[in-house]
């Protein structure tokens, strides 16, 4: 009883409001034929609207189906929210559905619904991303076919307007493809070309709006700017570990497109990073790839990559003089010193170790929590202890030197712990002899010069 008086409560109140509705705007919505082609039809859309809204407001979904229908199929271009509630309608229904066999005819309707949206009200590119993420999270990788089509139509429609989220499943469902032998390998690669693009633009608009001082929209695209940032991680794992990602693939893939794009900057930028990505970066095509777009643009990622190449090839000088040249360009603090650590590797091979050092700090300066620097200077200390001193036991306190640099290492960097302690049970073999120390006054605990370039203090061990 209790229901029904309630039901009847929301049947009168809307009736109410329907009729002050009509005293207020009879003109308006009675000459409207978007309501129905003659006055009766009209009432009854502007009725039906009024009823199902009440009972929306009430997320009473179950009656507010049966006036919703009587508008999708009666007025269906008299308002857009007739589709937006019905989706949400909808999915609460099927979210609660029991029958599997209802279910299943219950998101058919929903795809209808989102179909019939873009019949009446376009927005396409929108309303496909909305059909897709809901198809997938129902069907799973039996849709990843639909899904994907409709995804990928999506992104190229949307572009920087796209929500976070959709890149996501749009990648998902490419990779399901994949694995399930539906599509090949180039296929996967297009898909990640177009998230990536699709990514960089809805990340540029959206921090466009977040810079742009607009009280109301800033907060709003800050949190998408964090959606995406989670889209971008999922979309490089997604990628990374889908096998298609082969480095013969993207040769062969990319080859074929070269002459066509070799003039394009943002092209040149994906194929390199891409190329990187997967460690083709010994390949030729890499290295023409860089050299083009270090000509077209010298920047620092661009003339990394180019050190990057020449350090496969084994020609350190070129290596550390592109690196040089990208330390220089580079103006993100957390990517410098990543560049400066690995210019610093590479003058350790020239066997150059103080200015592994000078580099290694530099890559410190820029970020204190960089492990890999540390590494690189105890391992500079390390190669050259033999040059350290006179004395044997002059030699071998180079080490004591070395691991205090693994040990800080692995102290700023958890990622470097392992690394870090490989080389401390390495090196700490050759801590100078206890008796030998003595006779130069060098007791357990006692603190030390290392002499030579190093010429840092440390504490005696043994």
């Amino acid at each position: 009883m209790k229901t029904i008086a309630l039901k009847f409560g929301t049947l009168a109140m809307a009736l109410v409001l329907v009729a002050g509705s009509v005293n207020a705007q009879q003109k308006k919505y009675l000459s409207d034929p978007k309501y129905g082609p003659d006055s009766a039809a009209r009432e009854a859309c502007m009725m039906n609207m009024s009823l199902y809204g009440e009972f929306y407001k009430q997320k009473n979904y179950k009656d507010a189906l049966v006036h919703w229908r009587k508008v999708y199929q009666e007025c269906p271009a008299a308002s857009k929210n007739t589709f937006i509630r019905g989706a949400t309608i909808y999915k609460n229904i099927i979210n609660s559905e029991k029958d599997a066999a209802l279910k299943e005819k219950l998101i058919d309707t929903l795809m209808m619904v989102y179909d019939q949206r873009i019949v009446y009200f376009k927005q396409e590119g929108a309303v496909l991303a909305n059909k897709g993420v809901d198809l997938y999270s129902y069907r799973g990788k039996d849709a990843a076919g639909e899904v994907y089509e409709m995804l990928k139509k999506s992104c190229e429609l949307e572009k920087g307007e796209t929500a976070a989220g959709v890149i996501t499943v749009m990648m998902q469902s490419a990779v399901d493809q994949y694995k399930a032998e539906a599509i090949d390998g180039a296929e996967v690669i297009n898909a990640y070309e177009l998230a990536m693009s699709t990514l960089d633009a809805a990340i540029a608009n959206n921090k466009k709006i977040a810079e742009g001082g607009d009280a109301k929209k800033a907060p709003a695209a800050q949190k998408e700017l964090e959606k995406l940032d989670l889209d971008l991680k999922n979309v490089e794992n997604l990628f990374s570990e889908s096998g298609a990602a082969t480095c013969d693939a993207l040769i062969a893939i990319f080859s074929a497109k070269y002459d066509a794009n070799k003039g394009d900057i943002d092209w040149l930028k994906k194929v390199t990073k891409l190329l990187d990505k997967t460690d083709c970066n010994a390949s030729d095509l890499f290295a023409k790839a860089s050299e083009d777009l270090y000509a077209l643009e010298p920047s620092a990622v661009a003339a990394r990559n180019l050190a990057v190449y020449f350090l496969k090839k084994q020609d350190l000088n070129k290596s550390s003089s592109y690196y040089s040249k990208a330390c220089e360009s580079q103006e993100d603090e957390l990517e410098k010193s990543k560049y400066y650590c690995e210019w610093s590797n590479v003058v350790l091979s020239l066997k150059n170790y103080p200015k592994v050092r000078e580099l290694a700090n530099l890559a410190i300066k820029f970020n204190p929590n960089n492990g890999k620097a540390y590494i690189a200077i105890g391992k500079a200390y390390a190669y050259d202890a033999k040059n350290i001193g006179e004395e044997k036991v002059e030699h071998d306190a180079a080490y004591w030197a070395a691991v205090d640099k693994f040990n800080k290492a692995k102290q700023v960097d958890k990622s470097c712990e392992a690394e870090a302690n490989d080389l401390i049970s390495t090196y700490k073999k050759y801590f100078p002899n206890k008796e030998e120390a003595f006779m130069f006054g060098i007791q357990e605990g006692s603190q030390v010069t290392v002499g030579g370039w190093i010429n840092e203090k440390t504490t005696a061990r043994f």
